[in-house]
């Protein structure tokens, strides 16, 4: 059976969001590696600039657990209230899904991201 226009498109559109989640998702890993791999000796030494790195670091993952929360809210919301307001339109709830947790992901990624730039240097 052929695939209709429709369905090709949910499934381009799914694909589109799974890969740009996966994409996130390894570069989120490499950077995560490289912030710890960089952040070790500076943590280690334990002098003043070593307690003011481990402060960043609980205060950034604290904001980035409320915002990831928050906007995995916001993307759930969106969703329901897409169904709410067309209730017959078709809906993929594969790419609404890798929507979700992309929004969920963002604000790890920014401060991964922007870590390993300011601790290589890069930044």
């Amino acid at each position: 059976m052929p695939i209709s226009r429709k369905q090709m498109s949910s499934v381009t559109g799914a694909g589109v969001e799974a890969q740009a989640l996966a994409t996130r998702m390894l570069t989120m890993q490499a950077d995560a590696g490289l912030t710890i791999a960089m952040r070790m000796p500076i943590l280690m030494r334990g002098d003043a600039r070593g307690q003011r790195e481990a402060a960043k670091a609980v205060n950034e993952k604290m904001s980035a657990v409320m915002e990831s929360g928050f906007a995995a809210g916001q993307a759930a919301a969106m969703f329901w209230w897409g169904m709410a307001l067309n209730p017959l339109a078709h809906v993929d709830y594969a790419e609404a899904a890798a929507k979700v947790a992309n929004s969920t992901l963002e604000p790890f990624s920014k401060r991964t991201t922007a870590n390993a730039a300011r601790l290589t240097g890069r930044g």
